[in-house]
């Protein structure tokens, strides 16, 4: 079992998973292949030990890209967006769908071509996180506004409908009750609902 499922909440239930692209196992593989050709070298002169050690060393790269591309997760949840990404190191966002505020899709010509980008995923109170190199970010981001706006998820995880008014000085979109405008910062009169 995995991050996602070994952190999943009571009657959560993955929707969706993404997963890195496999260009990150590219440089990998150039730099075991660049390894393997000064082994090759090393065994034609005679020198088999330096042979066989820059064999073994042509593992690790590769090893590294494959517990980099296994260990990240993405999910969404009738509940959640879950990203994990890292093995000793790791980084993971877990956030709402209802604190979900958008997903940002980056794309270079060259990773359109492949189908892999970068997603920003930014959070009520302007928080924004960044994972680079993920396989279909426009699916994981159509994935994440169905749930967003399907009825039964989001009215389950408010506790009710969402109210939401203008906000009287800069125009934008702000929750009834709120008292500082997320957008201009200014303080508002919060609505009785």
């Amino acid at each position: 079992m995995g991050y996602v499922d070994n952190h999943l909440l009571p009657d959560e239930e993955v929707v969706h998973r993404g997963h890195l692209h496999k260009i990150v196992l590219v440089g990998p593989v150039l730099v075991a292949t660049a390894f393997m050709a000064g082994s090759a070298l090393a065994f034609v002169t005679g020198n088999v030990p330096l042979a066989l050690g820059g064999l073994i060393v042509s593992l690790v790269p590769l090893l590294w890209g494959q517990i980099l591309y296994t260990s990240s997760e993405f999910a969404v949840t009738n509940k959640r967006v879950i990203i994990k990404v890292g093995f000793i190191e790791r980084r993971t966002l877990e956030t709402l769908l209802t604190k979900v505020e958008g997903i940002e899709v980056n794309q270079t010509v060259f990773a359109r071509l492949l189908n892999f980008g970068t997603i920003a995923v930014t959070g009520t109170g302007g928080t924004r996180e960044e994972f680079t190199n993920m396989a279909a970010p426009l699916e994981f981001r159509r994935q994440v506004q169905a749930q967003v706006t399907s009825e039964p998820a989001a009215l389950a995880a408010l506790g009710g409908p969402r109210e939401e008014r203008d906000c009287p000085f800069c125009a934008e979109r702000i929750l009834s009750r709120a008292k500082v405008c997320k957008h201009c910062g200014r303080d508002v009169e919060p609505l009785n609902v």
